[in-house]
């Protein structure tokens, strides 16, 4: 059997996706496409390349507008004559399907009289559709497809209120992620800014999913959502809502700009720290918090940690070898009394066994006691949770090997936060944001216990 590369893979999946789609029974609902489609989907995307950040910023609610910038598909990428699955939104929906168990419902274009597999494929789906420009009958008039496309408002409205996310693009065309965003439309921030009460809008910033994976990697950026109330814009009829477009439209291009760009080695959060670090002048007693995004997003840790004197020296995504590297970087000019860590989760996604990744705990420890031979090093067991449910026992097995060199360094703590996010054998759905990965408030307040505790046994 020929071995095929990642694009070629991705290619024969598309064209089995199609056709399972279009021969699917007749009996099948249009949920129950929608939803098998996700599956698809979130199944092909899983073995290619991609990276997903801001995962916190999901919200809990449903009914929410997520927008996106419409990339391009590879020419190469051809599910059937004349036909091209959009890479980018079927990944959205297998998203959504991912952290809320429903794919929400997208805005497609109406096919062309010729397109019979665009045709055939998007009528089992029943989305909503408009005419979109470069796609439009030679025989309509504009007003007669002005009026079709008024239909959207009132279709997109009623899902909204039915608790039915909406998956749109504002531009209304695709480009290459070179050229990407186009210039937004007003039509869906009309849309959100018209109903009683106003549906958050969540940007999701999508790159490189117009090449071909082995060339690239696709990434998608979830951005905090907001409401056309967050610009003061209350009325659709606001003469002021196509300025406030134009900007949302800006910000959307250098989001992109930054996400195309953005290195592999954390280069520009770790010069933010650098800052943070040489602005930062009482040491006395102080307990730098140093590891991956659990520490990064924990926003009101000197607050919460009072009258403690704390650092957060987190960074999002951070692997034990990139903690490793930039530790001298961050720490030269710091004495801290202690050091807390959290570590070793992201390197589960490297594909390193429980035995490696103790074993590079070890050796990062021993790294910082050479270095602060007087400072207490506090390891912050892994969490539970749903985003890494199959790997509960690697992650139990990595705990418990931490706990092992606990138990024999004087100066190594370890802090049970696994266990306080169970009950029993099951993961606290209460204390993590709908991602299923990243604390929420009450996973904090949790944290915060078990760090309180600890530095006062120090004291």
């Amino acid at each position: 059997m020929i071995e095929m590369n990642p694009s070629q893979l991705l290619l024969h999946r598309i064209k089995a996706a199609f056709r399972e789609i279009i021969e699917a029974p007749s009996s099948f609902t249009f949920q129950e496409i929608r939803r098998l489609s996700a599956q698809q989907f979130q199944s092909i995307f899983s073995d290619l390349k991609v990276q997903i950040k801001g995962s916190e910023h999901l919200p809990y609610e449903q009914g929410t507008i997520f927008i996106y910038n419409h990339l391009d598909n590879h020419s190469s990428l051809i599910a059937a004559d004349n036909f091209q699955i959009t890479l980018d939104s079927h990944y959205i929906s297998g998203m959504l399907y991912k952290y809320y168990k429903a794919p929400g419902i997208r805005v497609a274009r109406h096919s062309l009289s010729h397109e019979s597999n665009h045709k055939a494929y998007y009528e089992r789906f029943n989305y909503i559709r408009v005419y979109s420009k470069n796609f439009t009958p030679d025989h309509l008039s504009k007003k007669e497809v002005k009026k079709e496309n008024k239909k959207f408002y009132a279709l997109a409205a009623n899902a909204l209120e039915n608790n039915t996310s909406l998956v749109f693009s504002p531009e209304g065309l695709s480009y290459k992620t070179e050229a990407s965003p186009g210039p937004f439309s007003t039509g869906v921030f009309k849309l959100a800014c018209s109903m009683k009460k106003q549906p958050k809008i969540v940007p999701l910033v999508m790159v490189d999913f117009d090449k071909l994976p082995h060339k690239a990697t696709y990434k998608c950026q979830v951005m905090p959502p907001f409401t056309m109330a967050d610009y003061d814009i209350h009325n659709p009829s606001d003469p002021r809502l196509p300025e406030v477009v134009k900007k949302i439209n800006k910000k959307y291009k250098n989001w992109i700009q930054k996400l195309r760009l953005e290195e592999a080695h954390f280069e520009r959060e770790i010069a933010v720290l650098k800052r943070k670090v040489s602005q930062f002048k009482n040491q006395k007693a102080l307990t730098v918090f140093y590891g991956s995004s659990s520490i990064r997003l924990w926003k009101n840790m000197a607050e919460d940690l009072a009258p403690h004197q704390t650092l957060n020296l987190g960074f999002g995504g951070a692997f034990i070898h990139s903690l490793s590297h930039y530790f001298e970087d961050l720490f030269d000019d710091l004495t801290p009394q202690n050091i807390m860590l959290y570590l070793g989760g992201n390197d589960l996604t490297l594909g390193f066994d429980a035995t490696r990744i103790v074993a590079d705990i070890t050796s990062f420890i021993e790294m910082i006691h050479k270095k602060f031979p007087k400072a207490n090093i506090y390891n912050i067991s892994i969490k539970p949770s749903f985003e890494r449910e199959n790997e509960l026992k690697e992650i139990r097995h990595i705990n418990a090997g931490v706990q092992t060199l606990a138990d024999r360094l004087p100066y190594v703590h370890q802090l049970k936060l696994y266990e306080k996010l169970m009950d029993g054998n099951h993961i606290r759905r209460d204390v993590l944001l709908q991602d299923g990965l990243h604390l929420n408030e009450r996973g904090y307040s949790a944290l915060k216990e078990l760090v309180l505790a600890a530095l006062e046994t120090s004291e």
